[in-house]
């Protein structure tokens, strides 16, 4: 139980700037990369010891993909002949070190999406049926673009929100389905416009920059809060994904503010029976005061 809470730790933290689980801090936790067949990269892995013990750290490599939006982690990826990194160090106590990592992609690599981790732990892997049982391991999500006949091709699988809004925030959710061959991370705003024409609101479409690997699909959501509206409105959304890639949708809907509504419910309340009833009041004091004057 202990060590399933603490890979569940360990992918939530996957998330964040740096990782830091069981006493290392690993980072960054997500390093992105484009690049060409033949080319090699480098770049340095960041590890510190938290503990206030001198410990035995073990790198190891794995692919990973997504399945039902969860990341699912496997061994012997076939980039693994790609990297090349020490799979185990010493680290003092609170002490630190920028680990070199070379990434060598062949000249026939396939192009599109590779996605692997690099994991980090206090204890040396074991394999036991298919699975890499390690404890307290920390991982930096590697995604790998490799140029070539890169597909990309993004639809809207669908779209969530109400045609009619009565209070903030206005929810906009909607599932990008990735059709193509490599990763894709939408960007872009989707911009409210009034039955006018104008602009009242520019949103950053995926502001946490997630990522949608290849052949699947991820729930993004936009929410407009405002001081008040009413009316009909445009919400155009304007998105960019690969590397020139646009992806555009409009969708209408009716904001009904309940002051306003009440309010035009008063108006037409008094424009049909509260006015004709004073016109007609008004109408018969006139006449009331014509003939007491030819009296």
């Amino acid at each position: 139980m202990k060590d399933r809470i603490n890979l569940g730790v360990c992918f939530l933290l996957l998330f964040l700037g740096y990782s830091i689980s069981q006493a290392i801090t690993v980072g960054p936790a997500k390093i992105e990369f484009t690049v060409n067949p033949g080319e090699t990269l480098t770049f340095n892995l960041f590890v510190r010891n938290d503990s206030e013990y001198d410990t035995v750290y073990f790198l190891s490599l794995e692919g990973f993909t997504e399945i039902n939006g969860e990341k699912k982690f496997f061994v012997d990826p076939p980039e693994k002949n790609w990297f090349n990194f020490p799979t185990k160090i010493n680290l003092s106590a609170k002490a630190d070190v920028q680990i070199p990592v070379a990434i060598t992609v062949p000249n026939d690599a396939p192009p599109g999406g590779h996605f692997l981790v690099i994991w980090v732990s206090s204890g040396a892997p074991q394999i036991e049926k298919g699975q890499v049982g390690i404890v307290g391991r920390v991982g930096a999500l590697i995604f790998i673009n490799v140029r070539g006949n890169a597909i990309y091709r993004a639809e809207v699988s669908k779209f969530l929100a109400n045609r009619v809004a009565w209070s903030f925030p206005v929810k906009f959710s909607y599932i990008i389905k990735n059709n193509g061959n490599t990763y894709i991370r939408p960007t872009g705003y989707v911009d409210i416009k009034n039955i006018l024409g104008k602009t009242v609101a520019s949103l950053p479409i995926n502001p946490k920059e997630f990522q949608i690997l290849p052949n699947t699909e991820k729930t993004l959501e936009t929410q407009w809060e405002g001081p008040t509206a009413f009316g009909i409105y445009r919400a155009f959304f304007n998105m960019g994904y690969g590397e020139s890639s646009n992806l555009n949708f409009t969708y209408w809907f009716l904001f009904l503010n309940v002051k306003w509504l009440a309010i035009i419910f008063a108006i037409v309340i008094f424009i049909i029976f509260v006015l004709p009833f004073l016109v007609r009041k008004y109408n018969s004091w006139i006449i009331e005061k014509y003939k007491s004057r030819n009296e």
